[in-house]
């Protein structure tokens, strides 16, 4: 089951992307924590997941990727002002360590704040939707002669910085965009896109 979460400015925060995101990270601790893990996110108890990534965070204290998956963990939980708190020495100390980044960033999103609201080191790239966004895709589809798939054109995006939409975000912007067509039977992530020849393209 798909959960989704809206924050305080009806933003998307898409749980079952993030639970795709820790599933596919291996803990370098050993296959054994690797596999509560997989168990507690899948059973979407976020609780438990909290209590065993509290537990293993604070077994290895110097070891920075547990420390970040125990702030993850507050943000499933949805205790984001404790997960920037939490966060913030930690990125204060560890400023190119992009995850802390990203997550302080999901965090702030999900309190219906900006980048604006937190003080960076370096204050990182946040992409929105925009026609920059829809000229990127161009760019990057005009090329191709097959269609590609949604989390393709969205993966080439996330390169380029943090993402302040998610996929389905992304789709409904770019159908608006004459420029591109569509085939989709499916899910979000099952959609593929392609840019119009010129001779479908009304002027």
């Amino acid at each position: 089951m798909e959960v989704i979460y809206l924050d305080n400015d009806n933003k998307i925060i898409d749980m079952k992307s993030r639970r795709k995101r820790l599933d596919d990270d291996f803990d370098m601790n050993g296959f054994e924590d690797w596999e509560d893990d997989h168990n507690l996110i899948s059973k979407e108890d976020y609780i438990g997941l909290k209590r065993h990534r509290q537990a293993v965070a604070k077994s290895h204290p110097a070891d920075i990727y547990a420390q970040w998956r125990l702030g993850e963990a507050y943000i499933l939980c949805k205790e984001y002002k404790k997960a920037i708190d939490y966060f913030t020495p930690l990125y204060r100390k560890n400023p190119d360590y992009g995850d802390f980044e990203y997550s302080i960033l999901d965090a702030l999103f999900a309190l219906g704040k900006s980048e604006r609201d937190f003080k960076w080191v370096s204050v990182p790239e946040v992409i929105r939707l925009n026609d920059e966004v829809s000229d990127f895709c161009y760019d990057y589809l005009k090329g191709k002669r097959k269609a590609r798939s949604l989390d393709d054109v969205y993966c080439q995006l996330i390169v380029e910085g943090y993402l302040s939409f998610n996929e389905e975000e992304l789709l409904n912007h770019l159908i608006k965009d004459e420029r591109f067509e569509f085939q989709n039977d499916g899910g979000v992530h099952s959609a593929l896109l392609k840019v119009q020849r010129k001779s479908k393209l009304r002027f």
